[in-house]
């Protein structure tokens, strides 16, 4: 079942949208907000999880909806965002430069079709989100495997990056990969990296939202090349 929120200035299409999807069977709730800020506060204090936010992006005559998606990014990665607007191609250069996790582009007034589609896609990549187990002084923990960034390998440990926090465990770099997604790539001896959170690639270095950068190997660096924009170009 999916948890859906809303986020738009218009209170008539509003209401549009929480008919046209609650009326779909997958649909358990439909959140609504008049401003980004709202939506921010509600996700950024753990109030709400929500699987995908349609997000208008336009606000009194602003991009402020593209702005709010970097905040969100932030506190939620995994949550899937479809960009909603009256303005038919007017952003669409803008939208794929924001840190998000894009599912889609929604033109008003929404297609119930192509929105039924959109509902597809979504479930489709929360049935793929699979978790990453692991111990740690002989403690259990089980996190969602799209907050890895990356493992790191240095001799009989292995570090695990998320965005938060940095887990060491010991082990072997290969043992972990497979119980990963295929999401996950070794770009080097040492390294094992989330395709999924990575933004863009530079020079021998793939580089993540916070600035954290991994090295590729030179015998490695053709095959993630191709391995990379492939997945980019499955993803968006």
């Amino acid at each position: 079942m999916l948890r859906l929120a809303v986020c738009d200035d218009n209170r008539l299409f509003l209401q549009e949208m929480k008919e046209a999807l609650e009326a779909d069977e997958r649909v358990e709730e439909v959140a609504l907000y008049e401003n980004p800020e709202h939506l921010m506060e509600t996700i950024g204090k753990r109030q709400k999880e929500f699987d995908a936010v349609f997000m208008d992006i336009e606000f009194d005559k602003e991009e402020s909806g593209i702005r709010c998606v970097k905040e969100l990014f932030r506190y939620a990665p995994q949550m899937q965002l479809i960009y909603v607007t009256g303005y038919h191609d007017k952003y669409i250069q803008q939208i794929f430069l924001a840190d998000a996790n894009p599912a889609g582009y929604l033109v008003k007034p929404p297609d119930r079709k192509l929105l039924g589609q959109y509902l597809d896609k979504i479930c489709k990549r929360k049935e793929t989100k699979n978790v990453f187990t692991f111990s740690v002084r002989g403690k259990k923990h089980i996190i969602a495997a799209d907050r890895v960034l990356y493992l790191e390998s240095n001799n009989h440990r292995v570090s695990i990056h998320t965005e938060e926090e940095t887990y060491s465990v010991y082990g072997k770099i290969s043992d972990f990969q497979k119980q990963l997604p295929s999401s996950f790539i070794q770009c080097h001896k040492s390294f094992l990296v989330n395709m999924n959170r990575i933004r863009y690639m530079e020079g021998n270095d793939l580089c993540f939202s916070d600035g954290r950068r991994v090295p590729v190997s030179k015998i490695h660096q053709e095959r993630v090349r191709k391995s990379y924009f492939l997945h980019l170009g499955q993803t968006i």
